[in-house]
This record gives C-alpha cells, sequence and structure tokens, in this order.
C-alpha cells in the first residue's frame, strides 16, 4: 500500500516531502556540496554497510530528491533539493536566534543596515529593539516581523524568489547603488577557509556583493554551524573582505581555528547566551 506521505507527494508534486531520518538528511546536504556521492563513500562516512546506503539512496530517489546510479547517487534532476534546504526557519532555530541577538547587540544609533535574504538575518531584525536604526534589505520575509517602532524598514524592489522569500534582479541591485550602509550583515550558505562565502543562489550572490560594495564599515556574516567548513555553489566573496563572522558553540574549533589564522575574527554565541 502507498503510504500516506507518498500520496500527498503524488498528489502535490510542488511540495517537497520532509526530511526526518537524520542520515537521510545528510546524505543529502553532502551530496548539495559535492553534486555526486557514492555508495562506498557514504557507508564510510556514516559506519554502516552499503546495503543499508543503498536502501537509503532507494528512497530518496523515490522521493525525487536524488537520482541513483551504479554506484551511488547524483544531483536529481528535479529541482527539489534546494527547497528542502530552504525550510530555514525550522533548521537550528535555537542557534539562530542566538546569533542574530548577539548580531542585532552591534547595531549602533542611528546605522543604516544592509541585512540580506536569509532565516539567520531575519533573527537579526527580530532583535533589533530600542535603537532608532534604518534597515535595508531584499529579505522579503521582514514583512511578517513585528518590528520595534524605532526601527525604519526599506523592503528593496526587485523579483519575488518564493523559495528563499528574497528580492533578487536588477531593480535590487539598482535600490542598493543608491544606497551606502554604516553596517551590513550577511548570512551565508557556505564558508571554507580555501574558498571562502560562497551562496547556493547566484541571483542571490550578486544582491549580497552589492551590499558589501556599497558598505563603508564594518560587515559581518551570521551563519550557524552547518555553514561551516563548507562550500556552497557561487563565491559571494573572499575571507578578507569580512570583519567578523558570528557562528554558535557546534561550529567545529579545528576550523574556527583555522578561520583565525586566516585572519578572520570569530565570535561564537554560547548556549548560555539564552
Amino acid at each position: 500500500m502507498m503510504s500516506e506521505n507518498r500520496e500527498m507527494n503524488m498528489s502535490d508534486p510542488q511540495s517537497p516531502p520532509a526530511v526526518t531520518n537524520y542520515r537521510h538528511k545528510k546524505i543529502l546536504q553532502l551530496l548539495y556540496r559535492k553534486n555526486a556521492v557514492s555508495a562506498e563513500e557514504l557507508a564510510l562516512e556514516f559506519g554502516v554497510s552499503k546495503i543499508t546506503i543503498r536502501r537509503d539512496l532507494d528512497a530518496l530517489d523515490a522521493d525525487k530528491l536524488l537520482e541513483r546510479t551504479r554506484g551511488g547517487a547524483v544531483i536529481s534532476s528535479h529541482p527539489r533539493l534546494e527547497e528542502v534546504f530552504e525550510e530555514k526557519d525550522s533548521l537550528s532555530k535555537r542557534e539562530k536566534r542566538l546569533i542574530g541577538k548577539y548580531a542585532a547587540s552591534l547595531v549602533k544609533e542611528h546605522d543604516t543596515l544592509f541585512l540580506n535574504a536569509g532565516s539567520t538575518t531575519l533573527e537579526v531584525l527580530r532583535h533589533l529593539k530600542g535603537k532608532k536604526v534604518k534597515v535595508v534589505t531584499n529579505n522579503a520575509a521582514a514583512l511578517t516581523i513585528d518590528l520595534d517602532s524605532e526601527v525604519e524598514l526599506m523592503l528593496l524592489g526587485g523579483e519575488l524568489r518564493s523559495q528563499s522569500r528574497s528580492l533578487i534582479g536588477e531593480l535590487t541591485i539598482t535600490g542598493i547603488r543608491g544606497i551606502f550602509s554604516s553596517l551590513t550583515i550577511l548570512g551565508m550558505n557556505g564558508i571554507s577557509v580555501k574558498q571562502g562565502f560562497t551562496s547556493a543562489i547566484y541571483q542571490e550572490t550578486t544582491v549580497n556583493g552589492a551590499m558589501i560594495d556599497n558598505s563603508s564599515a564594518d560587515i559581518i556574516v551570521v551563519a550557524d554551524h552547518t555553514k561551516m567548513n563548507t562550500v556552497s555553489s557561487f563565491l559571494t566573496c573572499p575571507l578578507s573582505r569580512i570583519n567578523l563572522v558570528i557562528t554558535d558553540w557546534q561550529s567545529p574549533p579545528a576550523f574556527l581555528d583555522e578561520l583565525g589564522e586566516a585572519g578572520v575574527k570569530v565570535h561564537v554565541v554560547g548556549e548560555e547566551d539564552a
């Protein structure tokens, strides 16, 4: 008998299935970064048999989240992986809240703040309290926030990208070009010592780059532990362009040390900051 979840997927092909199995999520994360994986490397990664991995891959293939190959899997031709990972508000929610709270504490009275799209930057906006500041953002989800009365929100124009609730395109870039920030806070999909700061969507990368170009002071990256030592598809900027990275206590210390050695200042929020 077809499961209830499978029936839902068949009746609504636009809605990706919820991925609740921990190993399945990790397999998809690896595939999202590498575009192809083998059953052998996955078996070694998770310490299970290749038979178990093949079953995992078969299940993910059935949900059209990847495509099986003879020795493993590749990115699915159905553009659904990104949708799974764009369920961002439900991932690392506590960590993102604390990162956002600390980043908001760095915003000064009368700052003009650039914020890009993403669930972590949305947490920055949620925690802006008691300061008269101007926030310029392409984060369409900002409209859902109950803002402090002192916060002046300027939502950039452009094309709405519904998957990430971001505004993108030439109108967005044109809007940014006429504004200069005194502080910029950006979310990223990947941080790598070798590859720098990367994003999953090219159009969002161009928005990030425009914000960086029109930043007259500090540029801060907010990113939880899942973004550490990870490379996404498109380069936003090299390590040298960012003044501070704010992350959480689950980020690997060895990698954070490498960032420090590369000249990147890092602040780690702790569980006790809640």
